[in-house]
């Protein structure tokens, strides 16, 4: 009888470490060397530098590898600001200089828009803010570890927690606190029921929303409101039945120039403030309304776009699809005393072109969707036809895959800004401006 035999993979982590030359960086800042014909792909490395390597996996097509020893740095490489880089996936380009970091992400996105048919862009315009202490939001992974509570974030592309003392890319407020958070959640008795922490810095002090399982102890209660007490943080606390606040010595707000956004603990608000600021001053600018002229603001949260658009004398319709949200937005516009703005709820993925306030016409609208980005609302947006259309990104491959459309509906491609809204990582938002041929 014949028998069959599989050829065994080789065991790559029983091979020997490997010496090789990074030949470039990839769209996710990735290195890439060459190893028996195949892509070799390793985290932390710079163009032109060799290193020694460990593998990690295998298949037809490439291997991946861990970086063990620099042995040849490029003269280009920094060393990090944060002890945690190697272990916290979240900002793994610290050892790449910002300029390369812009560099590898106008290429990525140059590379998303080329797959969709676009291989000319207007040149990038960019925006960039501070590369330290930029994140006034934060959410901190808690788990029970031995006999105590580790509090931290998690590993890129994984559940495995990575324990710290400090955050380099955190407000240092925010950041002072996750020492003195984790001594308090281990002196709490219901571990077993502490989900995790968001963390908000607002413009009169810090919020901290623990999001937990079941009803807390009194004594924990207690704990809990001495601490907030004692450092004036606003507390609030949620589980499966909803938010309630247990200290709020202080309105919840951010401000783009006198403009006050009242927000609550779990809504969506831009992590980097100061970017947020440059971005709606651009949005403005791109948009160019004349006097008085109406702007539609589609996903439009609590007014980050329709609030200093109507404090510059526009009529704004704003719509969300979420009704906590809308009415956010309608307090955030009278207690700014800003009349021209108005609010709705809609789903936008279905056809709201026979809506009353879409059937008013606009000839600018701005769309700043969701990471799924608009590919069920450009259809209807074509069918408004608006002579001006700014969309803002947060994911430049769902703005690439709608910018298809769009083109074909009869809209070219005039500006393209890339924000560097988080520094030393991968991702980069984007702002383009569409406008009727």
């Amino acid at each position: 009888m014949v028998q069959f035999f599989k050829v065994k993979k080789p065991d790559v982590q029983a091979q020997a470490p490997l010496e090789v030359e990074i030949l470039e960086l990839n769209a996710h800042g990735v290195g890439v060397a060459r190893h028996k014909g195949k892509p070799l792909f390793v985290s932390g490395v710079l163009a032109g530098e060799q290193v020694r390597v460990k593998l990690t996996g295998q298949n037809n097509k490439y291997q991946t590898a861990d970086l063990v020893k620099v042995l040849k740095p490029s003269p280009q490489r920094l060393k990090p600001f944060c002890p945690y880089t190697a272990q916290c996936g979240g900002c793994s380009l610290q050892h790449v200089p910002v300029a390369v970091q812009r560099e590898l992400k106008a290429r990525a996105v140059a590379r998303l828009f080329a797959r969709h048919g676009v291989e000319t862009l207007p040149e990038p315009e960019w925006l960039r803010g501070a590369e330290q202490g930029y994140r006034r939001v934060a959410r901190l992974a808690i788990r029970r570890q031995g006999k105590g509570i580790a509090l931290g974030f998690r590993r890129q592309q994984s559940h495995e927690l990575v324990e710290i003392e400090r955050c380099g890319v955190l407000q240092p407020a925010l950041s002072s606190l996750i020492v003195p958070l984790r001594q308090l959640l281990n002196r709490l008795k219901a571990v077993r029921q502490l989900g995790h922490l968001e963390l908000y810095e607002a413009a009169e002090g810090i919020a901290l929303l623990l999001r937990h399982t079941g009803s807390l102890p009194t004594r924990d209660l207690d704990m809990l409101l001495a601490f907030a007490q004692e450092r004036s943080l606003a507390l609030f606390l949620q589980d499966d039945t909803g938010r309630r606040p247990l200290h709020v010595p202080f309105p919840l707000y951010y401000q783009i120039d006198n403009i006050k956004l009242a927000f609550s603990p779990g809504d969506f608000i831009q992590v980097n403030g100061r970017l947020n600021e440059q971005m709606v001053r651009q949005a403005l600018e791109w948009l160019a309304a004349e006097p008085e002229q109406p702007v539609l603001d589609l996903f439009c949260g609590v007014g980050n776009f329709s609030l200093p658009l109507a404090a510059s004398g526009h009529p704004v319709v704003g719509v969300e699809g979420v009704m906590e949200m809308v009415e956010q937005a309608r307090g955030n516009a009278e207690d700014n005393g800003l009349s021209l703005a108005r609010f709705y709820r809609a789903d936008l993925a279905a056809d709201f072109t026979r809506e009353p306030w879409a059937r008013e016409g606009f000839e600018r609208v701005l769309l700043d969707p969701g990471r799924a980005g608009a590919e069920q609302v450009v259809p209807y947006l074509l069918k408004l036809s608006p002579e001006r259309l700014l969309y803002v990104s947060c994911n430049p491959v769902t703005l690439a895959r709608d910018s298809e459309a769009l083109l074909a509906g009869g809209y070219r491609l005039s500006r393209l800004g890339l924000i560097d809204m988080f520094p030393h990582t991968v991702h980069c938002e984007a702002m383009a401006l569409f406008e009727l041929s």
